[in-house]
């Protein structure tokens, strides 16, 4: 059987004029051609309803999701685990499976659990364990890293003496991320902090960021042990840094503020102040002193509240304290309110490089009883 199409398609009165014999070759490279130009025309057709999300779908998501985690603070746990969660599940849309990428957002991920699911906290941490160790080696800080946040101590001591020397920049990398951990006594925290100092300034100087991060922690271990005197000559040492310094002068704030120099604590609230020019309009206290429970309340088991309204002075002192509210009344704890918030502390307001006062900032006391 022979099949016949059009060869010259030239038609006359409605005639095909010329027709040229197509043999089983020539009908199977047409029938080939004709298969494609139907998938090319199936394709655009897909394509043209096609509503799944795209590439750069998939990138503002993760932006998004990056930006969300960056920007909260680490208190906020719930809110902290949400922007990880999507940063990770939006960059496995964009990233290779076993990417450098994809190990830094699961470890994101699991630090973030370890405020409220240490399990999975775990299981997650161990995902990020397996892809740096497979990218840098088991013997790599950052797998070391990864293996101090999940609590394995004595496997990274191990670690660190048989792959480091005891003196380098690399072992007192570990010793101070060791210290800053949580995971050991506040005694054996200051001594590893300490060692950790004594390479870096040898090694690096004085003036180094990790010299200044050594001190910061060595003062903020002395601050929980209450030992203030000391904490405030270590938070010093950390203001010389840029990187460290303006977490120094709040910590700095609470030290002199503990200690009654009030002085020195608005010195260092007004440094934080011009750091932060332009930046927020929220006025939250750096130090807050504590105020005595009212005895006629206490004496009654009963728990209030006081509202008191405050003009923040150019140095970062509350001045022109009035009582705005207290409830329950007569039972004194305005009365509290105010002897403490005369002593509260804020990083005042800078404008054009000058200090401005800030009137009608309120702070409310709440007193709870012990439980």
């Amino acid at each position: 059987m022979v099949i016949t199409i059009p060869f010259n398609e030239r038609y006359k009165w409605g005639r095909l004029l010329i027709c040229k014999p197509i043999g089983k070759q020539d009908f199977s490279y047409i029938m080939k051609i004709l298969l494609f130009i139907i998938s090319i025309l199936n394709t655009t057709l897909a394509l043209s309803n096609d509503t799944s999300p795209s590439r750069s779908d998939h990138i503002k998501a993760f932006n998004e999701a990056q930006r969300c985690f960056n920007s909260v603070v680490n208190t906020k746990f719930a809110r902290k685990i949400d922007c990880a969660k999507r940063a990770l599940e939006a960059g496995r849309l964009i990233f290779e499976p076993d990417s450098l990428d994809i190990a830094a957002l699961t470890y994101n991920y699991g630090k973030a659990l370890k405020a409220r699911d240490g399990i999975k906290a775990r299981e997650v941490l161990g995902q990020a364990l397996e892809l740096y160790e497979a990218i840098y080696g088991k013997s790599s800080l950052e797998a070391i890293y990864v293996l101090i946040d999940m609590g394995e101590t004595r496997k990274v001591k191990a670690i660190a003496k048989k792959y480091f020397k005891n003196d380098s920049v690399e072992y007192a990398d570990i010793l101070l991320r060791l210290s800053m951990s949580n995971m050991l006594s506040l005694r054996e925290s200051s001594r590893y902090a300490n060692w950790a100092l004594e390479i870096y300034v040898k090694e690096e100087g004085v003036e180094s960021y990790s010299t200044a991060a050594a001190s910061f922690q060595i003062g903020k271990v002395k601050f929980a042990q209450e030992n203030y005197k000391s904490a405030i000559t270590y938070l010093i040492g950390a203001t010389k840094h840029p990187e460290t310094a303006t977490f120094a002068h709040g910590w700095l704030v609470r030290a002199y503020g503990l200690t009654n120099q009030d002085d020195m604590a608005s010195y260092h609230a007004t440094q934080i102040g011009k750091s932060h020019e332009g930046e927020s309009e929220d006025f939250v206290p750096i130090f807050i002193p504590r105020p005595d429970y009212p005895k006629h309340a206490r004496k009654r088991s009963v728990e209030g509240y006081a509202v008191i309204e405050l003009t923040i002075s150019n140095e970062g002192r509350a001045t022109d304290i009035i009582l705005a509210n207290e409830s329950p009344e007569s039972y004194g704890f305005g009365e509290e309110a105010l002897k403490a918030g005369a002593r509260l502390l804020y990083a005042p307001r800078f404008t054009d490089g000058v200090a401005q006062e800030v009137p009608g900032v309120l702070y409310k006391y709440n007193f709870k009883m012990a439980r």
